[in-house]
């Protein structure tokens, strides 16, 4: 697997930077070493196994995330805008995550959904922090924590 994450990010490198003059190219080469040890580490560190779904997630959950994003964001903004009254609530959502790996996905993707922050992150849930109600509601629902559990299979 490292060797696969060696050449993608190689031919990321050479895409980017675009410039193929020696000193540079060195540069690149220690640059994919340093980044591929540091993920081997994090893997090694989080305990992750190699049950995680990196195709459905970039297949299925990303495209889905976006759109959450996309939703979320016109909600948030028409709240703000529309000076609607609205009060915003904390409270603990429960996750069935079964690695750390899918759990900080999870917490990291209802922060990047606009409205919504996640405080603190345990064992068993999360604590999060919504500026409407509907978007604590959306997530007891748990559609985006589905999603998440269905990456790891």
């Amino acid at each position: 697997m490292a060797y696969i994450s060696v050449v993608i990010f190689s031919i990321l490198w050479l895409i980017f930077s675009g410039v193929y003059e020696p000193l540079t190219l060195s540069f690149g080469v220690v640059s994919v070493l340093i980044v591929t040890a540091i993920i081997s580490l994090l893997k090694m560190s989080a305990g992750s196994d190699d049950r995680f779904s990196y195709g459905n997630f970039f297949i299925s959950y990303l495209p889905w995330l976006l759109k959450e994003i996309v939703i979320s964001g016109i909600k948030t903004s028409s709240n703000i805008l529309g000076f609607k009254k609205f009060k915003s609530h904390a409270k603990k959502i429960k996750v069935s995550q079964k690695t750390q790996l899918a759990t900080v996905i999870y917490a990291n993707s209802i922060t990047l959904t606009p409205g919504t922050l996640t405080i603190e992150v345990d064992r068993d849930d999360l604590f999060v922090h919504a500026l409407c109600d509907s978007s604590l509601t959306e997530l007891e629902i748990g559609e985006m924590d589905k999603r998440v559990r269905e990456l790891e299979s």
